[in-house]
């Protein structure tokens, strides 16, 4: 089973992607009131997994880049 779906994946790439710190610190700094519970828990799951996984496991993730997004 994937560590993160499909739209995680899409949405983790609207942040700092450059690292899994720099992830976890960008979307923990992102005010919540800017989205909507569905989001905010989605958010809320994420940054836990992903404290729970390594660096390696991380690099792993093949995450786009913004700019390549539609």
């Amino acid at each position: 089973m994937p560590l993160f779906t499909v739209e995680e994946i899409n949405f983790m790439s609207y942040f700092d992607t450059s690292s899994r710190h720099a992830l976890i610190r960008d979307m923990e700094n992102t005010p919540l009131s800017a989205m909507d519970e569905e989001m905010s828990e989605m958010l809320f799951r994420m940054v836990k997994r992903l404290k729970n996984m390594s660096d390696e496991e991380f690099s792993a993730l093949y995450i786009a880049p913004d700019t390549l997004m539609d």
